[in-house]
């Protein structure tokens, strides 16, 4: 049966902040007089959001997850810059494109996997049960933040971040129920794009296919900066190998990090979509854990392991020690046994059938 949730039900839950200014929000952090960094606030909540400057116009790089929350957000940054001639849209990948509706008008740049990638998010609004399913599960996050506000909010600073938070779902909410347009990218590459704003020029590279289908980075070599979306997630964070990679994506992203390594290329810092902002020498970690994974598995393949014996050898604790796993119930826990898992999938369609080990389905069924 069907749950449902009528906006009737959900109107007292959103009027715990009808009056509230969204911008209150809103913060920014100046990098230079070209880049502001933006995010909404909230308890554990950092989706850095980019405002770049230029000859040509504003850059903004990614937006929120729906159009009521991200757009003040873009006003915060104009008011940061005192204009408003936007030029371009950029987003690093799918995840990162809700709000594209609010630059709808001008050229919006992303890989070409995006298009599809966001299909959902469309889905989601013309599907009844998907658009009920999306509504129950916002309402439940709320009401767990508004009690949770009840519960531990006596700190002014954690209740601030706890309001934040609190507004940030009710505005979701509130465009989801309403519904909102989905922009699609209108600029689109396969491999690497540059845009010349005049005095700075932006480098669009491909990652591959690892956190998202369309994972890009974005160089700004001026500024020295290098925004990698959700590729360096955060420090002693693991990266991704997913569940549509292949041997080529796992090549490609050495390459890239190569590229950005090189001691020629100028990165004073490296900027990811949630958490502080990393050094040029964080990228190092994220190179090693993938040359060293495919390494182990191609190995353990070549050996006959299975992939239960390979698990115990290339075991986090054991041979990635510098990489902390989270606790039950975050997104990324047991993210490793979920990469090897993928690379093993990769490494055995890409050996020739002749050096394909025999594997039965046990040897492929991840230990639980």
């Amino acid at each position: 049966m069907l749950k449902t949730t009528s906006i009737a039900l959900l109107l007292p839950l959103l009027a715990g902040g009808a009056g509230r200014d969204p911008a209150d929000y809103v913060r920014l952090q100046r990098l230079s007089e070209r880049v502001v960094l933006a995010h909404w606030i909230g308890p554990d909540r950092l989706c850095h959001l980019v405002g770049i400057q230029s000859q040509k116009g504003l850059v903004f790089i990614d937006t929120e997850m729906s159009p009521r929350i991200t757009t003040p957000i873009k006003e915060r940054v104009e008011r940061a810059f005192e204009r408003t001639d936007w030029a371009y849209l950029i987003n690093t990948h799918g995840h990162h494109a809700g709000g594209n509706s609010v630059f709808a008008d001008i050229p919006i740049v992303a890989h070409e996997n995006l298009a599809e990638e966001i299909q959902w998010r469309i889905d989601t609004q013309t599907d009844p049960q998907r658009k009920r399913k999306a509504l129950d599960d916002a309402a439940q996050i709320l009401t767990a933040l508004r009690n949770n506000l009840r519960q531990f909010g006596a700190g002014r600073t954690y209740a601030r971040l706890m309001h934040g938070e609190i507004r940030f779902w009710e505005l979701y909410i509130e465009d989801l129920e309403e519904g909102y347009e989905v922009v699609k990218p209108t600029l689109t590459f396969s491999d690497r794009h540059t845009l010349d704003l005049g005095d700075l020029t932006l480098e669009l590279v491909f990652f591959g296919k690892g956190h998202s289908h369309s994972d890009i980075l974005v160089y700004v070599p001026q500024e020295r900066l290098l925004f990698t979306g959700a590729i360096a997630y955060q420090r002693a964070h693991l990266p991704e190998i997913g569940e549509q990679s292949h041997m080529e994506d796992v090549r490609r992203y050495l390459t890239v990090l190569d590229e950005f390594l090189d001691p020629n290329v100028p990165i004073d810092r490296v900027i990811p979509s949630h958490s502080p902002p990393l050094r040029k020498s964080d990228l190092v970690a994220i190179r090693t854990y993938y040359e060293r994974m495919l390494a182990g598995v191609q190995a353990a393949q070549r050996q006959g392991l299975t992939l239960e014996q390979a698990s115990e050898r290339l075991a986090q604790p054991k041979a990635f020690r510098t990489y902390l796993e989270p606790s039950p119930g975050h997104w990324a826990y047991r993210l490793h046994e979920r990469n090897l898992g993928n690379l093993w999938r990769i490494c055995e369609e890409s050996s020739p059938p002749n050096r394909r080990p025999e594997a039965t389905t046990d040897a492929r069924v991840m230990p639980k």
